[in-house]
């Protein structure tokens, strides 16, 4: 009996809390449609499409990289013997930077030599003999093809032995080395990595707009971010014809002037691309905006109601957005109050 009571109090204690509940949720949905109500129109500002001069001017963002960057790989087998190059060395076309055992090679040319040299002799013999027709056109041609045999096979040798030699195929300074002496190396197997620096390129990707306004060879400042307090100038040296899948179009600023070591391949840099000329265009404010420059759009009134509008826009400075698409001269837009406003809701302009 005891314990049936202390079950009815506590599931009538649930009971109370929960239309306790219940309640206090239906005031406050009563309370939200009441003041619903009392604000029939959410309260806005608007802004007129105006037409303004701009200048052919924009800034666009990129990374610098080494004006060339190669891998070097192994094109032989064989353990390392000599190392005469290691990370952070520079190197010129072609110097050496590390040997590779070629003792069983140089055997090799060696017997090859010594074949090519009789094969050369006999056939200087057969040619004498022939002469005299002391031996038979063919015998002369089988000496011929023997001498043209051993020829390829040296020369093949010659190849294998140089493969043993690393040399750098382009200038630069060795960025990462993958070797020690001792170290069993193989076919493609990668040994170093080179980076040549000089000229350092700006690489960008602009708009089909900007596009237009770049020219190569053109002369443009270049800021480096790690560097705040200095300006540099590069030349416009590449300009692709054919956008990417964001419809972005690649250009290639090479550094020019000095004090460039400074700047290492990875940094982020801007280059300001100006102009004198002045072309005319439809300006909205940024706040004016919304979804972001990547889903653009804005809110018109149409019989008191708000109705989406997306449109295309270019920034032009921090507060002022070029209308590409979507709008004309003239038109009003919700400028303030967008924290309120969707699709289909009643505004009221202030």
């Amino acid at each position: 009996m005891k314990k049936f009571i202390i079950l009815l109090l506590v599931f009538s204690g649930i009971g109370s809390v929960a239309f306790t509940l219940f309640k206090n949720k239906n005031e406050m949905a009563e309370s939200i449609e009441s003041a619903m109500k009392s604000v029939s129109h959410v309260p806005v500002t608007i802004e007129k499409v105006r037409r303004m001069s701009l200048e052919r001017n924009f800034e666009s963002n990129g990374v610098f990289e080494a004006h060339q960057e190669i891998t070097l790989m192994s094109e032989t087998a064989g353990a390392i013997i000599q190392i005469f190059k290691k990370k952070g060395d520079y190197v010129k076309k072609g110097d050496l930077i590390l040997q590779i055992d070629d003792r069983l090679i140089q055997s090799e040319l060696a017997i090859a030599k010594l074949n090519h040299e009789k094969f050369g002799k006999d056939l200087n013999r057969f040619v004498n003999l022939a002469e005299t027709e002391a031996i038979t056109k063919k015998q002369l041609e089988e000496s011929e093809m023997d001498l043209k045999v051993s020829e390829a096979q040296l020369k093949a040798i010659y190849k294998r032995a140089e493969d043993t030699q690393i040399k750098a195929p382009i200038s630069g300074y060795i960025n990462e080395d993958f070797y020690e002496t001792g170290v069993l190396v193989s076919p493609g197997m990668p040994l170093a990595n080179i980076i040549n620096k000089n000229p350092l390129k700006l690489k960008l990707y602009v708009s089909e707009y900007e596009v237009a306004k770049a020219k190569i060879g053109e002369v443009l400042p270049v800021r480096v971010n790690a560097i705040p307090n200095k300006m540099f100038e590069g030349a416009v040296s590449f300009i692709s014809d054919k956008a990417d899948g964001s419809f972005k179009y690649e250009v290639i600023v090479t550094l020019i002037g000095e004090d460039l070591e400074s700047i290492k391949p990875g940094m982020f840099g801007t280059a300001e691309f100006t102009s004198k000329d002045t072309y005319s265009s439809l300006v909205i404010n940024r706040q004016s905006l919304t979804g972001g420059l990547k889903n653009p759009g804005v809110f018109v009134i149409n019989n008191d109601v708000a109705v989406y509008k997306p449109i295309a826009v270019r920034a032009v400075n921090i507060s002022l957005l070029e209308v590409i698409d979507g709008l004309q001269e003239g038109d009003e837009i919700i400028a303030s109050g967008l924290l309120n406003v969707k699709e289909g809701i009643k505004v009221k302009v202030q």
